[in-house]
């Protein structure tokens, strides 16, 4: 390395006039470069974890030299040549992994100056580091940095680093630094990370610039790289991390029951590769595994070889008989017939009563995160993406797709799950900070990115999703999901599993707690707020809950140590969704403002697809309430849900390869609007001291209606939280009702049910014979009622 900046140690004596003069004269009136960059990566700014790091900021400044700061210090971390490995969930549609970066780093370790220290008359000072954005205008960036004082007057920094060639064509890297200080006896230094001994004075309009001699051409590491086995390489390439875990039973098994069941044959690996390619269920449940028809025999090979490292040595040996191949058995007459939409199956196609309008294309195919709409009627859009992007629509109102017009106008957000416009200005949740963009230059495209607040606890692991986002009454509301992949002697960051409500000067209030994977918030009935749970381990179904103070919401993992000696009480739902039935990867929650079902809410469904529509009311002061199926027809699973200027509801859509999906899909972008017309469904249904009241929204036919609701189907189960993956339902039996009247104006009955218990669920599926006055079907058959409390 050839230094030109000079390296002063206050140890080594005075130092000399000659050499501050130099200092100066070299370091003085430098700034940043104005002309517009050429970066060759899109985006080159982009929020990530890095190298296990969360909260990191990377810049590749061009193909081959990079540089990426620790936004969580604010410190410089890296400098280097070579490039980044990007992986993950919105790179590689892979979980437990995160992008990497590889190459030869510039600086020595250690030898990097990167902590900063504040010093008065020569004393060191004590001094809170704040991060609070960064800029980019003509693809040059802007680091900004607060030094806070114990006295609580404040340094202001902004650093400005580039990638530069000296005459000699040495490659350089540069940092320009603005330092605003309330006092003149304050002095700001950056230490060497190795000894803090060695610093550089940092003054305003300052530079400070190493350059390099050459280095060969690095080379991406090969892959598998890094793995302790390739099986891990494979299952990562694939999508078996979506449902499985190595130790713990997910939504299927655990590798290591896998392991215990099987012992290594031939045999078992020959019928084990035919299950993994060819898919299905039945062995470990009702819900089927994905094929895999892409993977090789080999790779499947190397991935069951893993698995079988998970083989207790203790397993027991009945169990390792191989498994003879199932005998072909020829249906019954009495086989059930095949469910229909609507009566026991999912929905196909949009709800009658709306119109669909595809607002996707060919070259605008977005996972989206986040939706918003801007005064002017611009519809955003953000995206789960490799990109992290924020796009602005004009003209969706329109009657033609084909004249909106898109325009990218931010790009390397983390995961983007949540967006509001508050006063005209852009709030973006990134999945570690909440931010505020702002068009500085006044193109339309946003320059500043600045921090709101990031003071909640994250780790490197895949699963710690931020979902909103909600303004509302001068306040942002944001969920925080709990990590997935921690060691048995690891607990939860703060914070994670919560509800926050954050101020606009970034401070935080704790709302709930005991959340698993709240993928949506949104405002709802009495403008209440309300959200999204996703089941798993400690949540034996989804669920929508009423968001209150201090309420504990049932996923353990959140408690402290001292909290699971005592184990605090879990609040119920408000509804729960049976996991297949009704919901799998519940999302946004919004409520109705238009038809017969206005004031009722919908929320969306990442995997279990399209949008359910649910009815609240209030017992004892508390939400209880039942889940419709409402509509389905869309291209990919329902994530985000806004409410337009022209009375549309806009659907965004997402999906990732595995699980989280809808038919495998991963795309989509749309809008339903209400058309007027009737469908005949259920409209309500009310809990009563002695059964239910059950409201449509047609009149029904009364001719043999008796002998059609002799059919009507009443079951009532409840659930227990366990540390097992997802439960089952507990306590089932079938409930007869002993009279059924029907309201003189046909629109609903009410049913007397004997047997009735509190925190159960009440399950109805109504006779496909069940016809409206004009004859019309039911749209759905089937609803899911949450009797937390009997009115009295």
């Amino acid at each position: 390395m050839n230094f030109k900046t000079y390296h002063l140690n206050f140890k080594k004596g005075l130092m000399p006039l000659a050499l501050i003069v130099l200092i100066w004269g070299f370091n003085g009136c430098q700034a940043p470069k104005s002309e517009p960059a050429i970066r060759t990566m899109d985006p080159w700014a982009f929020r990530s974890v890095l190298d296990k790091k969360p909260r990191m900021l990377s810049l590749a400044f061009d193909s081959v030299n990079f540089a990426a700061y620790d936004l969580s210090v604010g410190q410089l971390y890296k400098v280097w040549n070579g490039g980044i490995t990007k992986e993950g969930t919105v790179f590689t549609n892979k979980k437990n992994i995160q992008p990497t970066s590889w190459g030869a780093p510039y600086y020595e370790e250690g030898k990097l100056f990167n902590q900063w220290a504040v010093s008065r008359n020569g004393e060191s000072l004590p001094i809170e580091l704040k991060y609070e954005g960064y800029l980019i205008l003509d693809n040059h960036i802007t680091l900004s940095y607060k030094l806070i004082l114990p006295d609580g007057e404040a340094i202001s920094i902004e650093e400005n680093p580039e990638f530069t060639i000296n005459e000699n064509g040495k490659t350089g890297f540069e940092r320009n630094f603005t330092v605003d200080s309330p006092s003149a006896d304050l002095e700001v230094r950056l230490l060497q990370a190795s000894d803090s001994q060695e610093f550089l004075i940092v003054a305003d309009q300052s530079k400070i610039i190493d350059f390099f001699e050459p280095f060969p051409k690095q080379e991406k590491p090969a892959i598998g790289a890094g793995y302790d086995h390739l099986g891990i390489l494979w299952m990562e390439n694939s999508d078996c991390y979506t449902c499985h875990e190595e130790e713990n039973a997910m939504v299927g098994p655990s590798f290591k029951q896998v392991a215990t069941k099987y012992e290594k044959n031939p045999s078992n690996i020959a019928y084990l590769t035919k299950k993994i390619i060819s898919g299905g269920a039945g062995v470990w449940g009702t819900t089927p595994m994905n094929p895999h028809p892409d993977l090789k025999e080999n790779e499947i090979k190397t991935i069951l070889d893993y698995v079988f490292t998970f083989r207790p040595k203790e397993a027991v040996l009945s169990s390792e008989k191989p498994i003879a191949k199932a005998k072909k058995v020829k249906l019954s007459k009495e086989e059930p017939v095949p469910l229909k939409p609507g009566f026991g199956a999912p929905l196909e196609g949009i709800h009658p009563s709306y119109d669909l309008t595809v607002l996707h294309n060919e070259t605008f195919q977005p996972r989206v995160g986040g939706l918003a709409f801007m005064p002017d009627g611009r519809l955003l859009v953000s995206t789960w993406d490799s990109i992290g992007g924020i796009y602005a629509l004009e003209g969706v109102e329109g009657g033609d797709p084909k004249k909106i017009k898109i325009q990218r106008i931010a790009s390397g957000l983390a995961e983007p799950l949540g967006m509001e416009v508050v006063d005209g200005s852009i709030y973006v949740l990134q999945k570690h900070e909440l931010t505020q963009l702002t068009d500085v230059d006044g193109d339309g495209v946003m320059d500043e990115y600045k921090v709101i607040c990031d003071a909640w606890g994250a780790s490197d692991d895949f699963h710690e999703f931020a979902f909103g986002l909600v303004y509302k009454d001068d306040h942002f509301y944001i969920t925080l999901s709990m990590a997935m992949r921690l060691l048995s002697t690891d607990r939860q960051l703060p914070d994670r599993g919560r509800t926050l409500k954050i101020s606009k000067d970034g401070s935080i209030e704790r709302l709930d707690y005991g959340l698993r994977t709240p993928n949506g918030i949104g405002v709802g009935v009495d403008d209440e707020l309300f959200l999204t749970d996703n089941q798993g381990q400690w949540l034996p179904a989804n669920k929508l809950i009423h968001i209150q103070k201090d309420n504990y919401n049932g996923m353990a993992w959140g408690l402290s140590a001292a909290q699971e000696q005592n184990p605090p009480v879990a609040s119920p739902p408000a509804i729960w969704l049976p996991d297949n039935e009704i919901g799998n990867s519940p999302s946004e929650p919004i409520l109705m403002k238009d038809g017969p079902y206005k004031g009722q809410m919908l929320h969306g469904d990442v995997s279990n697809g399209g949008i359910k529509r649910d009815f609240l009311e209030k017992i004892d002061g508390q939400y209880q309430g039942v889940v419709f199926r409402f509509s389905q027809g869309f291209t990919a699973g329902v994530n985000r849900l806004v409410w337009g200027p022209d009375g549309a509801l806009y659907v965004g859509e997402v999906g990732m390869v595995g699980g989280w999906s809808w038919k495998e899909n991963q795309f989509g972008l749309e809008k339903i609007k209400f058309n007027g017309k009737s469908t005949f469904e259920m409209l309500s249904i009310k809990a009563k001291p002695d059964g239910f009241e059950i409201s449509f929204t047609e009149p029904l036919k009364k001719e043999g209606l008796n002998t059609v609701l002799d059919e009507l189907v009443i079951e009532q189960y409840r659930y227990e939280a366990t540390a097992a993956y997802g439960g089952p339902k507990l306590d089932l039996e079938t409930l007869k009702p002993t009279d059924i009247k029907l309201a003189d104006d046909g629109m609903k009955i009410e049913l007397k049910i004997p047997g009735l218990k509190e925190n159960n669920v009440v399950y109805f599926n109504l006779p496909i014979e069940l016809k409206s006055n004009t004859g019309s079907s039911l749209w759905s058959s089937e609803a899911w009622y949450t009797l937390n409390k009997i009115p009295k």
